[in-house]
């Protein structure tokens, strides 16, 4: 149970290793695409870091298989150029035993990737296109100047006096004729911009605001504390714009109901995808530990076992988004992606369980 427990220990630290690394160099990448959101739209930084953090479950979908991949041939292959693993044999331990840790690891991601398909990825990625939609949707804050009469829209003007900070005005001037029956006038003390409101919203404080129909000389005055302002007059929230994919349930994706038929096809080919991806987990964990078990565990063999191993991971990979591509058009052959995802899975248990050759030592 000791070795066992060590073997596990080791694995889950390379584990985290790999995740925190490749979530970093996908974190960089998306923060270079999204950088113009902290720059142009006026988005804190706090809030830029959530944004990215609920993409975080969609990455894992794709990392968690290969950093579980990358930390099994890492352990394994220590433990076979220290020549543990041929102690391990030497003292009666057979493939399945020695490969008991790096299984309950693949069960584990396994298990994991399958609660974030279902029910975190749709959740959390929801939340990071409604965020989205906001900042996209908000006015420009940064061309914002002190002292002059900005468009912000089509028929959208603001003035504001000075900043207080960042988000934040004093004295601000407003003229909304974005509806053609009326004009509205806003004069306040100070305000601010809620970029993460749905819509995004410019927040009065102690003002007046006048309403009148244009060609009238009458019009309705209203004194007040606080008052806002809908920055996107034609924002769409989640419940009319078109939903992504990831933002789905997986039922729903499965029912396919659309009135277009390609887009049924779609939905029910992420739906089939979404359910059998996580069997990547215990999988790649599967083909790093066949890799080096299955070897003559010479030195000169480290290489090229984890040469084999990546390449096989990584073919496997890709035939299951090739296959969920072809789904959309062949929709038959759908249990493709299932056998694909897991069959690495069933045959390396299979391979393991037949009776070990012996160990051939060498120095080369």
């Amino acid at each position: 149970m000791e070795i066992k427990q060590y073997i596990f220990k080791q694995m889950v630290y390379w584990l985290l290793v790999c995740t925190v690394s490749l979530i970093g160099i996908v974190w960089l990448g998306q923060a270079l695409q999204l950088i113009e959101l902290l720059v142009n739209k006026g988005a804190a930084l706090s809030q830029f870091l959530i944004i990215i953090a609920f993409t975080v479950p969609l990455w894992l979908m794709a990392i968690l298989p290969i950093a579980g991949f990358t930390a099994v041939m890492v352990v394994l292959n220590k433990m076979a150029a220290d020549r543990e693993i041929i102690a391990m044999y030497t003292a009666g331990m057979s493939n399945i035993r020695i490969a008991f840790a790096p299984i309950m690891l693949g069960v584990l991601l396994t298990s994991y990737l399958f609660i974030n398909s279902i029910y975190i990825l749709p959740h959390l990625f929801g939340g990071y296109k409604s965020m989205i939609n906001s900042l996209r949707s908000s006015a420009p804050i940064v061309t914002l100047q002190e002292g002059v009469f900005t468009d912000i829209t089509k028929g959208l003007t603001i003035f504001i006096n000075s900043r207080t900070s960042r988000n934040s005005f004093q004295h601000i001037f407003a003229h909304d004729t974005r509806d053609d029956s009326k004009v509205i006038e806003i004069i306040a003390e100070s305000g601010s911009i809620d970029v993460f409101s749905t819509p995004p919203k410019l927040k009065f404080n102690n003002g007046i605001r006048s309403e009148y129909t244009p060609g009238s000389r009458q019009a309705t005055v209203l004194e007040f504390e606080s008052y806002n302002l809908s920055l996107a007059q034609d924002f769409q929230t989640s419940k009319n714009r078109v939903l992504d994919y990831n933002e789905l349930p997986i039922s729903t994706l499965l029912a396919g109901k659309s009135s277009n038929e390609h887009y049924s096809r779609e939905m029910r080919a992420e739906g089939h995808y979404r359910l059998a991806s996580p069997l990547l987990g215990l999988s790649l964990v599967m083909i790093g530990v066949v890799a080096v078990l299955r070897s003559s565990y010479r030195r000169s063999d480290n290489w090229k076992n984890i040469l084999t191993g990546s390449v096989i991971a990584i073919v496997f990979e890709l035939l299951v988004i090739t296959f969920r591509g072809l789904t959309v058009d062949y929709p038959m052959i759908f249990p493709m992606i299932y056998v694909i995802a897991g069959g690495p899975a069933i045959f390396g248990l299979y391979l393991l369980r037949v009776k070990s050759k012996n160990v051939k030592v060498s120095h080369a």
